[in-house]
């Protein structure tokens, strides 16, 4: 039977505590490349399934927003069909420029497609949240000090819902 080493020598105390940092510093690596812009835009794709046809979406979630786009510039899609987008302004009052589709990022021009480095920025910390809350993950050592923010993952999409839906009343 061959032993890993490092399990035979540490206890699992150890294993963990290394683990938990190990999490700790790719979570602030990735934020970091995120705020310098070091990131490419490929690795900010968000790709949604487009489950009905647009026409019959109440409210403008952000992949509705890309597809109605993606229409506008001619493209035509149908129910099923996965549907990529980048945040470009994830806090824009209009719904339809709060995302870019990836069809319409022009290619030799990702450099200069911005992105909404605070949305990604928000993104994985909730990730990182979802993961590592069990172990004790405090976003707030990530500089996520939002007053009164209830940390529940539904109480953001449900917010950003009830945004989209006043937008679409106007």
């Amino acid at each position: 039977m061959i032993r890993n080493k490092s399990f035979t020598d540490t206890d699992s105390a150890d294993v963990f505590s290394k683990s938990y940092e190990n999490a700790l510093l790719l979570v602030r690596k990735t934020i970091d490349k995120v705020m310098t812009g070091e990131i490419e835009m490929q690795d900010l794709v968000v790709s949604k399934l487009l489950r009905q046809d647009i026409n019959k979406y109440s409210s403008l979630f952000p992949h509705v927003s890309a597809a109605i786009q993606l229409r506008k510039a001619g493209k035509s899609l149908v129910h099923g069909e996965n549907i990529q987008y980048v945040y470009t302004d994830a806090q824009h009052k209009n719904p339809l420029c709060r995302v870019t589709p990836v069809g319409l990022i022009k290619l030799g021009e990702e450099q200069e497609q911005k992105y909404d480095k605070e949305k990604y920025r928000e993104m994985l910390l909730e990730a990182a949240e979802t993961v590592l809350g069990y172990f004790g993950f405090d976003r707030s050592a990530f500089g996520d000090t939002i007053e009164g923010r209830n940390r529940k993952w539904w109480y953001g999409l449900s917010k950003e819902r009830q945004r989209d839906i006043e937008n679409e009343k106007m």
